[in-house]
């Protein structure tokens, strides 16, 4: 259940979802696809029940309507994601071996799963009400997580991370280069996610020259 999200959009289906995930999965993984193509207003239930062959019936056995599915296809990519980096900080080493496991996870992440990627960046608008709460609450939960890291880095105090403008500010630039990585990146031509995390980091730390003037 997402935390913080009202009782009846966490658990919108019943239990349903635990009892048939992998079917739910290849749902959702679908569904990324032609919302990444065709954009979220042009998908619509029937067309992801035609891509997948299952009947209507069967589509909303797992979803109330079209904004369900989005939601539950943003709230599996960040809560998957978050999980994974929440792990990571407990792990241990210093900031900037943490941060560089965090931009590594986050690009490995989004390297196997593009059309969530855009799915997630063009239409967080597209929810409403207590739907787009909850993911919004995962998202800010997912910021704080490399905040907090970036914040150790400039040497600012735990309880002064989230209102600092200078911490704000470079993690929103971390994430500028991470989330439009689908806008770019060709897998059969580009380096690894663990090649480019490293570069990304090295930038971030030692700036575009490597330090030197």
């Amino acid at each position: 259940m997402v935390e913080g999200a009202p009782r009846e959009i966490a658990v919108a289906n019943g239990g349903k979802t635990s009892r048939t995930a992998p079917k739910l999965d290849r749902l959702l993984s679908a569904s990324a696809e032609l919302m990444a193509t065709r954009g979220f207003s042009q998908t619509s239930i029937r067309d992801v029940a035609a891509e997948t062959g299952l009947s209507l019936g069967g589509m909303y056995y797992y979803f109330q309507n079209k904004e369900d599915l989005l939601f539950q296809i943003q709230e599996k990519t960040f809560a998957s994601l978050l999980k994974l980096q929440e792990k990571t900080i407990t792990e241990g080493g210093s900031a900037s071996e943490r941060l560089e496991r965090l931009v590594k996870n986050h690009l490995s992440y989004f390297i196997s799963h593009f059309n969530e990627l855009k799915v997630c960046t063009f239409e967080l608008g597209s929810l409403k009400d207590e739907r787009y709460d909850a993911i919004a609450h995962l998202r800010r939960r997912y910021f704080l997580c490399m905040a907090e890291v970036v914040g150790e880095m400039l040497g600012v105090p735990e309880n002064e991370i989230e209102e600092h403008v200078k911490t704000r500010q470079r993690t929103l630039f971390i994430f500028g280069m991470l989330n439009w990585v689908f806008m770019w990146y060709v897998p059969e031509k580009g380096d690894s996610a663990d090649a480019l995390g490293s570069e990304m980091v090295d930038m971030v730390l030692n700036g575009f020259n490597g330090g030197k003037k």
